[in-house]
């Protein structure tokens, strides 16, 4: 049963997760369930995280736990889609003069356990890297980590490159970061700042349902 998945999840047991997702595997079970099960058990993560219960070190085994399971199940995921769209999803990096990726890469983790497709860009990213990804990707929603004020330059000319090209109003740019506040938000012009990798995911989806069809 999932319970037993996400229960290996909670108690912060990769080589169970992983065992239990081979035994299934074995026995017919679908790759994209077993996924599903293992978004499950990180979202459970995640509000236990929020509330204090699990603290960012178990935050990081869990997104460990995740990615060694994606890259078992994903061989068997190719040509699921799972509904997604180009507009459900994100492009991320970490801009130029910043090469931190601690919190880029647990979010993204999360993201991906959220079900969204996300272009990692990597970290020291020019401004007008993050431009050319949204326009060949389709994405609509952009988010950069900083962890340095260095980058919040280059941030502010991301929103600039976005007006200048007029697609500053199908993307919603999310920024966080130690270093980032909402004040750090209204100076460079994003939609939305968090430390909190589920309240930036909830964000987002508000976003996405919000849209214009």
């Amino acid at each position: 049963m999932s319970t037993e998945i996400i229960q290996a999840f909670l108690a912060m047991q990769k080589q169970s997760v992983l065992d239990l997702i081979e035994g299934k595997l074995k026995n017919g079970e679908s790759a994209l369930d077993l996924l599903t099960f293992c978004q499950k058990g990180m979202e459970e993560v995640g509000k236990r995280f929020e509330t204090g219960e699990f603290f960012l070190s178990e935050l990081i085994y869990a997104a460990e736990v995740f990615k060694a399971v994606t890259a078992l199940l994903g061989p068997k995921l190719s040509g699921t889609s799972g509904g997604l769209t180009a507009g459900d999803a994100v492009v991320f990096g970490t801009p130029q003069g910043d090469i931190h990726d601690l919190g880029k890469n647990i979010v993204i983790t999360v993201m991906q356990a959220s079900g969204f497709k996300v272009y990692d860009l990597g970290v020291d990213v020019p401004p007008q890297k993050f431009i050319q990804t949204l326009r060949e990707t389709g994405a609509s929603i952009l988010a950069m980590s900083a962890l340095i004020t260095p980058a919040f330059k280059p941030m502010k000319e991301v929103i600039g490159l976005l007006k200048a090209q007029e697609i500053r109003n199908r993307v919603f740019v999310l920024i966080g970061g130690a270093v980032t506040t909402d004040l750090v938000r209204r100076e460079i012009g994003a939609d939305a700042q968090s430390l909190d990798p589920y309240a930036g995911i909830r964000l987002c989806r508000e976003f996405l349902e919000k849209r214009i069809p």
